[in-house]
């Protein structure tokens, strides 16, 4: 067995060169750089070095170059792995001893043949020298008995057809050799056909995760992106909540002063003045009455405008019922209502969200849309609540309302959707311009009292 010291920094191709050598007859010793290098071929003394030129505290040349010096180590061969290929740097090489140059990159069949070349120069030297030394202990005695012996000779001859038979011996024994190297080729090519078949499929599936992580990453990018973008509809519907609230808290003071506080200052008008001239008392108390059922009138319609409490008392059939009612009077168009039996105990955020839709619904029908009739459907099924608000108006572009709402240049919309989504609903509008409009709700059956 043979013993081969590899020496490279590089932990995959020292991994690759293992695989290359991985054979019965070789013992393989590896060194990550220099010194472990040095160290190695003076405690061991390896048959052959592969060494990197580069390498960590010693280079190849540095070693070859110790070992060239210590007569136990100068006759160990080397092949130099560099990337170095100029011929100054041969030279350099041949200097300290060194057989052979593979130049990276290099293919393991490279690194074979090498070791193979290294293999038959040493065999041809020792074979040479083996003859040389015959052939030079045969001629002078040949010579010699010339002179003096004539049967002499014949011994000599016979010695010497000894040697040529034991030189043919070792010929055919390295035909042999040669017969099991070609075969131990062709299983190395076969081995590297292997990997090389390894290596594709397993570039094939680097590609294959490459690409699922790339899709992976996009549409995380989508995710993440539609996240902004809901965000930013959030903010901008906060913002437009913020402004409704103020909006409305403004046309709340405006009522308030404008309706509420002017009845106040007449009512006080007139009990100053029923003070002042008892005569008039009369008078003055049946325009006081009529002052205060007007401001009744008005406050009570205020409340209404904020929630009905009908929503709260009747349940949301009624409170339907009798806002259409209200809306088609005050607007002027035919309300169609079409309500299955819905449960009484319905969860109040689900009434709501209901009647919140519809209200918003009618509403921008009435300002927006002057539709002559509104048709208005609510029932239940599997579940769920399912309610419909369609008009024959003048209807609009979905996609530049939606668009418009997004810039934050409308709430009506917005409003609606989160209203419904924030119940775990689903809303669907369609439209086109005179073709009317209709809002369709899905959304979860949950009665009072349910988790």
């Amino acid at each position: 067995m043979k013993t081969i010291l590899l020496a490279d920094d590089d932990a995959t191709l020292r991994e690759l060169a293992r695989l290359t050598m991985n054979d019965p007859e070789y013992c393989i010793l590896e060194a990550g750089d220099g010194r472990e290098a040095l160290d190695l071929a003076r405690s061991k003394r390896p048959d052959l070095l592969i060494l990197d030129w580069m390498m960590p505290t010693l280079s190849g040349i540095e070693v070859a170059r110790n070992l060239r010096r210590d007569p136990a180590t100068a006759g160990i061969p080397v092949i130099m792995l560099t990337a170095k290929g100029q011929e100054k740097d041969r030279e350099l090489g041949r200097a300290v001893g060194v057989h052979s140059y593979l130049v990276k990159p290099f293919s393991p069949l490279d690194l074979r043949e090498r070791i193979q070349n290294v293999w038959k120069q040493q065999a041809l030297v020792e074979n040479n020298h083996i003859l040389g030394n015959a052939t030079a202990d045969a001629v002078p005695a040949l010579q010699s008995d010339a002179t003096t012996d004539q049967s002499q000779l014949l011994l000599y001859a016979r010695d010497l057809g000894r040697v040529i038979e034991a030189e043919r011996s070792k010929a055919q024994a390295l035909a042999v050799a040669n017969q099991s190297l070609q075969t131990e080729i062709e299983e190395r090519k076969r081995i590297e056909d292997a990997l090389r078949h390894a290596q594709i499929d397993l570039e094939h599936r680097v590609e294959e995760r490459t690409a699922a992580l790339s899709t992976m990453n996009i549409q995380l990018t989508t995710e993440i992106s539609a996240r902004k973008q809901a965000e930013e509809a959030l903010h901008t519907l906060s913002r437009q909540v913020l402004e409704a609230q103020e909006n409305e808290r403004r046309r709340l003071a405006r009522e308030l002063h404008d309706e509420i506080g002017q009845a106040l200052t007449a009512l006080k008008f007139n009990l100053h003045a029923a003070q002042r001239q008892p005569e008039t008392l009369t008078a003055r108390l049946e325009d006081s009455l009529g002052i205060v059922n007007r401001t009744l009138q008005q406050v009570r319609n205020l409340s209404l405008d904020l929630r009905p409490s009908m929503l709260d008392d009747f349940g949301l059939t009624a409170a339907l019922n009798w806002y259409l009612e209200r809306q088609a009077e005050r607007v002027g168009f035919t309300a169609h209502i079409v309500i299955d039996q819905i449960p009484k105990n319905l969860s109040p955020a689900i009434a709501t969200t209901c009647f919140r839709v519809v209200q918003e619904a009618v509403t921008n029908t009435a300002r927006h849309a002057h539709a002559k009739e509104v048709w208005v459907e609510l029932h239940c099924r599997n579940q769920q609540l399912y309610l419909t608000v369609r008009d024959n108006g003048a209807g609009f572009d979905v996609d530049s309302a939606q668009k418009r709402a997004v810039r934050g240049l409308s709430m009506g919309l917005p409003g609606m959707q989160e209203r419904v989504r924030l119940v775990g609903g689903r809303l669907t509008i369609t439209s086109a311009p005179k073709s009317g409009t209709g809002i369709s709700v899905i959304l979860p059956l949950e009665m009072r009292g349910e988790a």
